[in-house]
């Protein structure tokens, strides 16, 4: 049997050893490594034609010998997974391959342009980039080639020369019979079509053409896989080269010009352009001119790595391809701008550069046009192709990050500086009077204390409030600052902290002066358990802890959505007071003598305790500490356990108003009630129902609501408190006595003791009932 297959197939020698077959005949196999290993029997004569140039045939009773060919080797397809891929090339060899399988006499290779809409006839010498190009137009008629690129199907011409359709026959050589393919792409476009031809008078045969028409598919596919490989490559390249310029960006590596010229410099030489340039819109100043910064890197021939600095530009009146870009928003991809009508003929000064072609695309956001990226002018005078246009999105989608961050950064720089005038105005106003600085200067900062001072029954309101500056003084000096601290900046802290109180019902400076009061007490009564940090920490807590308060809660911030509510999660206010107390102890240096480390535990020591007088933070406190003192297991060396107990404190302080003999107990109570009920009239406005303590309406029920929140929630506090110092059993004996003294006040009036079984209506009636038979008596 003859082997159908030419015999000019160039065979792939064995890359397997020889196989030793145990104690049979001894004989060497051939094993042949190909993409195909397919017996010759069981393929017919058509389909070993057309896998011939592609795979190694198995053959029997047929000396496999080694010849040179004009065959393309399998293995040259190997070259489709390398980085580069000359397609030209390959296509050229593929053309050879059916010239030899199709007994043609010669073929010739036009790759299509579609750009030009031209085809350009291949010569052999593809490698040379400098080959004289023959340009045919696109069209129907007139040329066998260009008509097979613009119908997209082939061609058989039985007769050249008679055939009155191609007037010019195949215009390079004498051809008799030719079969013009067009090598289609999965897409659709058509990337090249293949003229083969014979000058004799034998026609093509349909397995010819079926083995054509096969080979081209396979050809189409080949080439469009590696062409979006290789833009595929390209894209990942750019994706980790931007990543890394990002990075550097967004830590703060790199500024806004060195960065924008990295990456200008990074897509330049990715696709080729000449020059690039980079705008972002200032969109604050929007109005009849459209005002953006620009940065451009140059002409390629401008050999330089300085950073390329903004410049302001206007958009709105030149006729450039950025200006039309950022006025519509939509990409353009311009062949030659030089004779477009729309723009004015650019030409570089410096270079002689005439502006050709030019790729430009938006920065888009929800808004609008926020920047524009262009790049003008390939470096092998060919105009931006599609692949340019996919390469070119993925830049302009990290283009959009920068602007956003860069605007971002911006808008932050401006509000920091904001931020720095207005601190700067507000240190201003909370400077105390210089005439209340002197006197109190006068006595060294201090003031000499009432005899019943170290009392829990004290209350300011038994001398003059002039003198809690001093008295304020005094107890800071005897608990932690005697030393280390200089009197002129204590008073001025002391005097600036109680300047910094609004004048509310309740969260004012007298509540401040209480607090610190009640602390001092509890400190100085039990010394030795407490270092000097967490002394100094519990003391300007105490005077700190609520300035600035508004008169309303967190949940009304949270309702109202105050800019603090946005600021701080939880804790609003508490965590506002901590800030203010930062600024001021900075700005008064007042820690400025002490060491580093006394001063960031000073300040850790006053942020939390600040924010435990935060109610929600309390009951979490309670409930940690409680079973601790209940089962003796508190112990004093656990940093846990004394911040939990440093919480407790200071709720203690911030409650001790209600531990004050009844009158005072009362007027504190009737402050909070004014506050609540301002609070709860704004609710009310706004369309919400107040809470009960905050109605006004019910104003009656604040004895038996007093009642039960000494009972809930302060007498629990006093206990704990009692348990490690029981010397504080003064607090808690007071407030059981304003419980009495509450119970009495129900009695007075007739009322009944509040209970949750007890429905909202029926007390109401019952009071007002009760209320008209005491007004009657």
């Amino acid at each position: 049997m003859v082997d159908p297959t030419p015999r000019s197939v160039k065979s792939v020698k064995s890359r397997l050893d020889t196989i030793k077959q145990g104690d049979e005949a001894q004989h060497s196999v051939s094993k042949v490594q190909s993409h195909f290993l397919v017996p010759s029997d069981k393929l017919d004569k058509i389909t070993r034609r057309v896998i011939a140039p592609y795979a190694e045939i198995e053959r029997k009773d047929v000396k496999e010998e080694v010849r040179e060919g004009p065959y393309l080797d399998i293995n040259r397809f190997n070259v489709f997974l390398e980085d580069t891929v000359d397609l030209n090339s390959l296509l050229y060899e593929t053309a050879n391959v059916l010239k030899a399988v199709t007994n043609s006499s010669g073929v010739f290779v036009y790759i299509v342009d579609p750009i030009k809409n031209e085809v350009v006839l291949m010569t052999q010498n593809t490698k040379n980039p400098e080959r004289h190009e023959v340009n045919i137009p696109i069209e129907e008629g007139k040329i066998a080639s260009a008509h097979v690129a613009f119908t997209k199907e082939y061609l058989v011409i039985e007769d050249v020369q008679r055939d009155r359709r191609f007037a010019e026959g195949l215009k390079w050589v004498d051809a008799k019979v030719a079969l013009c393919m067009p090598v289609l792409k999965p897409d659709g476009d058509c990337y090249a079509v293949l003229e083969l031809f014979r000058t004799h008078c034998e026609p093509y045969d349909h397995n010819i053409i079926y083995t054509v028409v096969s080979v081209a598919c396979w050809s189409g596919a080949a080439v469009h896989q590696a062409q979006a490989r290789i833009t595929l490559q390209k894209t990942a390249h750019l994706n980790s080269e931007l990543r890394t310029l990002l990075h550097n960006y967004f830590c703060d590596l790199a500024s806004i010009d060195t960065m924008l010229t990295d990456m200008l410099a990074v897509i330049k030489s990715f696709i080729g352009a000449m020059r690039s340039s980079f705008f972002i819109i200032d969109r604050e100043h929007i109005g009849e001119h459209l005002q953006a910064d620009m940065w451009d890197d140059g002409w390629s021939s401008e050999n330089t790595t300085m950073p390329r600095r903004k410049m302001k530009v206007n958009l709105s009146q030149e006729q450039t391809p950025a200006g039309l870009v950022a006025r519509t928003g939509q990409v353009l991809n311009l062949r030659d701008v030089y004779r477009d009508p729309r723009f004015t003929k650019e030409i570089d000064p410096t270079t002689g550069t005439v502006v050709r072609t030019s790729l430009v695309a938006p920065i888009m956001d929800k808004n609008g046009v926020i920047g524009v990226v262009q790049l003008t002018n390939k470096t092998n005078a060919h105009p931006f192709d599609t692949d340019d246009e996919m390469i070119f999105s993925v830049f302009v989608n990290y283009c959009s990050l920068i602007v956003h961050f860069y605007n971002m950064q911006t808008k932050k720089i401006y509000h920091e500086n904001l931020n720095k005038v207005y601190s700067n105005l507000m240190g201003l106003h909370l400077l105390p009077c210089r005439h209340d600085l002197e006197e109190l200067m006068e006595t060294n900062g201090v003031v000499l204390p009432p005899p019943n001072f170290k009392n829990y029954n004290y209350h300011i309101s038994e001398g003059s409030k002039e003198d809690m500056p001093g008295l304020v003084c005094s107890m800071f000096v005897e608990t932690f600052a005697d030393r280390n601290f200089e009197r002129q900046n204590l008073a001025d802290f002391v005097l600036t902290v109680l300047l910094s109180y609004r004048d509310n019902p309740y969260h004012n400076a007298e509540h401040a002066f209480v607090f610190t009061h009640t602390m001092y007490l509890m400190l100085v009564n039990n010394t030795g358990y407490f270092d000097f940090v967490e002394t100094a920490g519990l003391m300007l807590a105490g005077l700190c802890h609520d300035l600035d308060h508004p008169g309303f809660n967190n949940n009304y911030l949270q309702l109202t959505r105050h800019p603090l509510a946005s600021m701080y999660r939880s804790s609003t206010l508490e965590h506002h007071h901590y800030f203010l107390a930062k600024k001021i102890i900075e700005d008064k240096n007042l820690l400025s003598k002490l060491s580093i480390a006394d001063r960031e535990r000073i300040m850790l020591e006053l942020k939390y305790n600040i924010l435990c007088t935060d109610l929600a933070v309390y009951f979490q406190v309670r409930a940690q500490i409680t079973p601790l003192l209940t089962d003796c297991a508190f112990d004093w060396t656990n940093n846990s356990h004394r911040r939990m107990l440093k919480g407790i404190l200071m709720t203690t302080s911030d409650l001790s108003g209600s531990c004050k003999p009844f009158g005072v107990a009362k007027a504190i109570s009737e402050a909070v009630y004014e506050e609540f009920y301002n609070q709860g009239d704004k609710e009310r406005a706004l369309g919400y129902t107040p809470l009960s303590m905050m109605d006004r309406r019910r104003y009656l029920n604040q004895p038996p609501e007093q009642i039960q929140f000494l009972s809930v929630v302060v007498i629990p506090c006093l206990m704990i408190v009692q348990t490690v110092f029981p010397n504080t059993g003064p607090l808690l004996e007071n407030c059981r006595k304003t419980q009495e003294a509450w119970h009495e006040e129900i009695a007075i009036r007739g009322q009944k003791l509040w209970r949750q079984s007890v429905s909202v209506p029926r007390a109401s009636r019952n009071l007002f009932n009760a209320n008209t038979d005491t007004a009657t008596n």
